[in-house]
């Protein structure tokens, strides 16, 4: 089965529980994550997985800003 992720500038979609998961964000990635859970992170193994393109791809489209402006979905490495 093909999974999915999202890609903008390099960097990939992930979610971060600030409260539990904050010792394993990126200094540059905590002081967003006080923010909104969603942020950008260099390392491909903490993406946010896609079941489907589709799911990926209608995830881009319901953002109500601007922050996946520029996303691509790509195939997650297997």
């Amino acid at each position: 089965m093909a999974l999915y992720c999202i890609k903008r500038d390099g960097k990939f979609l992930t979610y971060c529980d600030q409260f539990n998961d904050s010792h394993t964000c990126e200094i540059s990635e905590l002081h967003i994550a006080i923010f909104s859970e969603w942020h950008w992170t260099s390392d491909e193994d903490r993406s946010k997985i896609f079941m489907s393109q589709k799911e990926a791809e209608l995830f881009i489209t319901e953002s109500e800003n601007d922050f996946l402006k520029g996303a691509e979905v790509i195939l997650f490495k297997l």
